[in-house]
């Protein structure tokens, strides 16, 4: 298979910053990330830059490049439904930006799709969609940042209110949920309000 931010977007590599609107994070995403939804829909965003001046560059011709990929893909890992297992939610190429939109039909095939096509950038090595009450009670996950307040949250403050989503990812990747998020525990960087940038090992990303 070949490399998605590469052969599908055939672009300089280019990262850009994230954006936000005051009760849901931006989408598609604007930046490099995985993109988790509060229903547990999984996405990841591959955004490049590019020389406007160029007008080698079409929607059309990009979205063709990255469906002839995934056909590869999806035929080789089928889910036996009508969900394909990955396919493109979203593509634009405009103004000296490019964008392709993954949509996942699980975690497995996220990580497995990002490792095949090289998307280091999105790649995690594991990753979990749950919530709070469902993977922390019982379970020592170390030390829970209140993302407000940016302190040190015991554990029944972030257990006070159960069933909120929760990301679970090992790996150095940027995560963005539709949601604020609430708490994190892990080498978390909090980069906007629904953007977490992990550095290493597993992280707990709960949010809104």
């Amino acid at each position: 298979m070949r490399k998605a931010g590469v052969a599908a977007l055939a672009l300089a590599l280019g990262v850009t910053t994230a954006g936000c609107s005051p009760k849901t994070s931006t989408f598609p995403p604007n930046q490099n990330a995985i993109y988790v939804s509060r229903d547990g829909e999984l996405y990841t965003a591959i955004v490049e830059e590019y020389d406007p001046s160029d007008t080698g560059y079409s929607t059309e011709e990009l979205k063709a490049m990255a469906e002839s990929e995934l056909s590869e893909y999806n035929g080789e890992y089928a889910t036996g439904g009508d969900v394909l297992a990955v396919s493109v939610a979203d593509c634009a190429v405009s103004g000296g930006r490019a964008s392709i939109v993954y949509k996942f039909a699980g975690a497995e095939d996220l990580c497995r799709f990002t490792e095949m096509s090289q998307d280091v950038r999105n790649h995690p090595e594991s990753l979990m969609v749950t919530t709070n009450a469902a993977n922390i009670a019982g379970e020592d996950t170390g030390t829970w940042t209140d993302a407000r307040k940016k302190e040190t949250a015991p554990l029944e403050t972030v257990m006070k209110r159960k069933d909120l989503p929760m990301v679970v990812v090992d790996g150095a990747v940027t995560v963005q949920t539709e949601g604020r998020i609430l708490y994190y525990c892990g080498a978390v960087e909090l980069m906007d309000e629904y953007t977490a940038r992990v550095a290493e090992g597993t992280a707990y990303i709960i949010f809104r």
